[in-house]
C-alpha cells in the first residue's frame, strides 16, 4: 500500500486550512493525500431528507471532492484519492485510518480554544486520544512552507525513547533540525544538573543519526496553562515548524490519554501540533 497522508474534511474553513498545509508535507514526503468526507447521518438534521435528496447530497459531495481532487492535483502535481464514508466521524476516520494505515493523519483544531476544550466530543481530540497512526493538529493558519525545524518538549525526569527515536524519523524525511527544549519551573531549579544531563544523553543520541541539534530550558510556572504559553513564545522563537508531543499511557488500561499540558499545547499553538501514541 501506498505511503499517505489522511485528511479528514468537512468542507469548513479549518478543515480545508488543513488540508492545503498538508500539501508540503507530501511533497517532502513523497506520499500521495486522501481526502476523507463523513457524511453524519446520525443526526435528526439528515433524517428529514428525502431519499432522493440524500442521494442527491451524496453526488454533491463527491462531485465536490473531486473536484478539489483535481484542483491539487493540477496545483501541486501530488497523487490525490477521495473516500466518502457515512455515519459517525470519529469512527469512520478510524475506520478508514486502519484500513489505510496512513503516515500522517492532518487535522484542523478549533480556534476557539475554550470551547474545544470543554467539548468531550471533540472530533479531533477523539482521534488525536485513540489514533495508532501519528495526528497533525492545524490551528489557525499558520505557514507551513517547510519543515526545517521540529521543536521535541522533553519532560526531564521521564522523557521516552519512542518520542525522540520517531522525531529522528521525522527529521530524516523532511531533513530537518530538532531543538530539543525542557520546562524548568520553580520548584524543580535544583535538579537543574540531572536536566542537562538529560538533554546531553537526547542530543548525542539525534547526533549519532547525523541530525543538527539544539538543545535548551526555559524556566516556567508549574501552571500547565503559563507553562505551554512559555514554550509556545519559545517556539516562536526558534522559528519551529513542527511541534512533536506524544500521549501518555495508564499503568492499568490500554486507552490513552492526554494531560493538561498537552491539552494546553494542542488547544493553544498556532504551530501545528504532531501527537504520537506510544506502542503497547
Amino acid at each position: 500500500m501506498e505511503k499517505t497522508i489522511l485528511v479528514p474534511i468537512d468542507f469548513s474553513e479549518q478543515s480545508l486550512i488543513a488540508l492545503k498545509q498538508s500539501y508540503n508535507l507530501a511533497k517532502l514526503s513523497h506520499s500521495s493525500i486522501t481526502i476523507l468526507n463523513v457524511i453524519k447521518t446520525g443526526s435528526g438534521f439528515w433524517g428529514v431528507f428525502s431519499d432522493d435528496d440524500k442521494k442527491e447530497y451524496e453526488l454533491k459531495v463527491e462531485r465536490k471532492l473531486k473536484e478539489t481532487a483535481k484542483n491539487i492535483a493540477d496545483e501541486t502535481g501530488i497523487d490525490v484519492h477521495i473516500i466518502t464514508r457515512k455515519g459517525n466521524a470519529y469512527e469512520e476516520i478510524m475506520r478508514v485510518a486502519n484500513y489505510l494505515k496512513p503516515m500522517l493523519i492532518v487535522m484542523g483544531t478549533s480556534s476557539g480554544a475554550f470551547i474545544a476544550r470543554k467539548i468531550v466530543g471533540s472530533r479531533t481530540l477523539h482521534v488525536i486520544k485513540t489514533s495508532d497512526y501519528p495526528v497533525l493538529s492545524i490551528k489557525g493558519n499558520p505557514p507551513l512552507n517547510g519543515c526545517r525545524n521540529i521543536l521535541l518538549p522533553i519532560d526531564a525526569s521521564k522523557h521516552t525513547t519512542q518520542k525522540i527515536d520517531f522525531a529522528i524519523e521525522l527529521a530524516k524525511i523532511f531533513n530537518s533540525k530538532i531543538t530539543v527544549v525542557t520546562a524548568i519551573s520553580k520548584s524543580n531549579i535544583s535538579k537543574i544538573e540531572t536536566v542537562n544531563a538529560t538533554l546531553l544523553e537526547i542530543s548525542s543520541k539525534i547526533r549519532s543519526e547525523k541530525i543538527i541539534c539544539n538543545t535548551d530550558f526555559i524556566y516556567a510556572e508549574d501552571d500547565k496553562s503559563k507553562m505551554a504559553k512559555a514554550l509556545l513564545k519559545y517556539a516562536h522563537k526558534v522559528k519551529a515548524d513542527i511541534v512533536t508531543i506524544m500521549t501518555q499511557q495508564e499503568r492499568d488500561i490500554s486507552k490513552f490519554f492526554l494531560g493538561s499540558l498537552a491539552q494546553n499545547i494542542i488547544f493553544s499553538f498556532n504551530i501545528p501540533v504532531l501527537t504520537i501514541t506510544p506502542k503497547k
